[in-house]
């Protein structure tokens, strides 16, 4: 089987959420599986093409003008990997603007990302039997592909993954003409989302199946609550609608070889050597207190807003643990928590920015991390967590509720907290039960060494995407 990935981040090349980790990971899976894996992707300023070779030149046309387009393309972990080259659109310090501010011309952007790949396709005669795009990024090429490239693609199925609905891609409707789409896709059972153009909407309609990241997340998306204006579209199409748990790439997430802390270990008991190596990095006392690690966008979708209400009330009731927070976000978010850092200079480090070393260091040197998200897709921070024997702290909601089991008394083999309410009281009685076990060592010990042994490789999951291709290409 022949399968196209589109998506508009892959780790290692650029990244600024989970969909770059599942991008980078579930690609090596399928190859693993047998399968032909190409990925697309932009070639953003951030990308070093050293180690990427000139492929081809093509000029794509686009907003009625002819637009020249270099392909890079390296093979990776039996992939080939393609990158979109176009100085105008991609050629700047961000990939999708600057903080919370978009790029006016995003809808340019990637509508010519996605017209991009299908041309490319055609030039290099590559006729896939999965075209799987992933976001409102590259959501057109579902739309382009049924409209204008039908014949060509004739046997060609789309798959698409909805990673977070709360991004959407809605853009003023004059830009259907700039797209180079004709008016009649511009209706409620088309583009058409209260009076503007709608990516992600054109992406769910005119894929031939839709897919999630949790079973969870599939179903809380066809209700008001959580369906931000598509839960009725979502509910049309459920027929064509399933979730799928993320994996996480293991030897990229490994205790025993990870280069980026500074003691591998296959036992938790041995994580005590990191968690002071990690204290000293950041100038905390190097003591035995819980340590929290959070690896997260400081916005109120990951609970951030209730975390520093509850991290606040810890601290003023002098309790005895730390914080260590990597991420940045949303501004008063990181102003509530900078407070708290300048003021318990010995229990909180607070570290706004990017930083891929410091966040291995934190998921195995951490007792518990904490993702008290108020809605959350799937979530790749608590399986990771487990590789490192680092316990979750989680909201019921999407992924979480669907991979962290509640400690409790009554509870067999629990992997973590989970808590259901959205609320900083509920997070602050959660967190103090995590103090509680703390204490405890050799519970928390046992319940760490179990949680090591899960497997949330992609190695099984990439199974589960390969019944979803085999399913609709029949």
């Amino acid at each position: 089987m022949n399968v196209v990935l589109v998506s508009s981040e892959v780790f290692p090349f650029s990244k600024t959420g989970g969909l770059a980790d599942v991008a980078g990971a579930l690609p090596k899976a399928l190859a693993e599986n047998g399968l032909k894996v190409s990925v697309f992707s932009p070639l953003y300023k951030s990308i070093d093409k050293t180690n990427l070779s000139l492929l081809l030149n093509l000029n794509v046309d686009f907003n009625a003008q002819l637009i020249k387009t270099n392909i890079y393309h390296t093979l990776k972990d039996r992939c080939d990997f393609y990158f979109i080259e176009n100085e105008a659109y991609f050629n700047r310090d961000h990939l999708y603007g600057i903080g919370a501010i978009d790029y006016e011309d995003n809808a340019l952007r990637f509508g010519f990302f996605s017209k991009a790949v299908l041309e490319i396709l055609k030039a290099l005669k590559i006729n896939p039997d999965i075209i799987h795009s992933n976001d409102w990024q590259s959501a057109l090429i579902n739309v382009y592909l049924k409209l204008f490239y039908k014949d060509i693609f004739a046997k060609t199925k789309t798959v698409f993954t909805i990673h977070n609905l709360g991004y959407q891609g809605i853009f003023d409707k004059s830009y259907i003409n700039n797209l180079g789409l004709p008016w009649d896709v511009f209706t409620l059972d088309g583009l058409e989302f209260y009076d503007k153009v709608n990516f992600l909407k054109g992406g769910i309609v005119f894929a031939d199946t839709v897919n999630t990241v949790s079973k969870t997340y599939a179903k809380e998306i066809q209700t008001s609550e959580n369906g931000f204006g598509l839960d009725g579209l979502l509910k049309k199409f459920s027929y064509k609608l399933s979730g799928i748990v993320n994996g996480i790439d293991i030897d990229v997430w490994d205790p025993k070889s990870d280069k980026f802390i500074d003691y591998n270990f296959n036992n938790p008991k041995d994580k005590i050597k990191n968690k002071s190596a990690l204290q000293k990095l950041l100038g905390l006392p190097i003591k035995e207190v819980p340590v929290f690690g959070i690896v997260s966008r400081l916005a109120a979708q990951k609970g951030m807003d209730i975390f520093s209400s509850s991290a606040k009330e810890l601290l003023e009731s002098n309790a005895n643990v730390q914080f260590i927070i990597l991420g940045s976000g949303e501004k008063d978010i990181e102003e509530q928590i900078a407070q708290l850092s300048s003021r318990y200079k010995d229990k909180v480090s607070l570290n706004l920015k990017f930083d891929e070393p410091l966040a291995h260091k934190i998921y195995a040197s951490s007792d518990f991390f904490v993702m008290p998200s108020k809605y959350e897709p799937c979530g790749l921070g608590q399986m990771i967590a487990y590789r490192y024997g680092t316990l979750p702290i989680v909201r019921e909601t999407g992924g979480l509720k669907d991979t962290v089991k509640n400690y409790s008394n009554r509870s067999k083999n629990p992997t973590g907290f989970v808590f259901e309410k959205y609320d900083v009281k509920e997070l602050t009685k959660t967190i103090k039960k995590a103090i509680e076990l703390f204490n405890k060592k050799d519970e928390l010990l046992k319940i760490a060494q179990y949680v090591m042994s899960l497997d949330y490789s992609w190695k099984n999951q990439a199974k589960e995407y390969i019944k979803l291709y085999k399913k609709i290409y029949g």
